[in-house]
């Protein structure tokens, strides 16, 4: 299997994992409210991606610039996330921002390309970010 179809997948399956811990659990009547357009977002983001890591061979800066550009485009025009351009809480948010769709974006590409030991201390940090957010989504989703 090419990379490009690799990456593919794994994105999608990431898509689907970080949406549901970061924004929806336990609400999946409130998930599947959003389906099939949802579907967008976890085929769209990862094609581009795996277009431009693996077809237009950018760079992990160039990639890192683009994933910057995916969370204002998700975070803040579709979703409105009003915490990624409220003062003062975006300096605590845009890191976590940044985090999660580093997981989303780079984990995927890191698997593929088995170099998932050479960026273990990233992962470690986006996971636990990760975990963090799912933590507070279901506290927060059942209080």
């Amino acid at each position: 299997m090419k990379k490009f179809t690799k990456y593919f997948l794994w994105g999608i399956l990431f898509w689907l994992i970080v949406e549901w811990f970061t924004a929806f659990q336990p609400n999946l009547g409130k998930w599947l409210s959003y389906w099939p357009e949802i579907w967008l977002f976890y085929i769209t983001f990862p094609l581009i991606f795996a277009h431009l890591i693996y077809t237009q061979k950018w760079n992990e800066k160039q990639i890192f610039i683009s994933t910057i550009l995916t969370i204002f485009i998700v975070e803040v025009i579709f979703a409105h996330n009003t915490l990624l351009y409220t003062w003062p809480v975006m300096i605590a948010i845009i890191p976590i921002a940044i985090a999660i769709y580093g997981f989303l974006i780079f984990i995927p590409k890191w698997i593929v390309e088995e170099k998932l030991k050479e960026n273990a201390g990233k992962i470690i940090i986006m996971t636990v970010v990760m975990a963090i957010v799912s933590i507070s989504t279901y506290l927060t989703s059942t209080a």
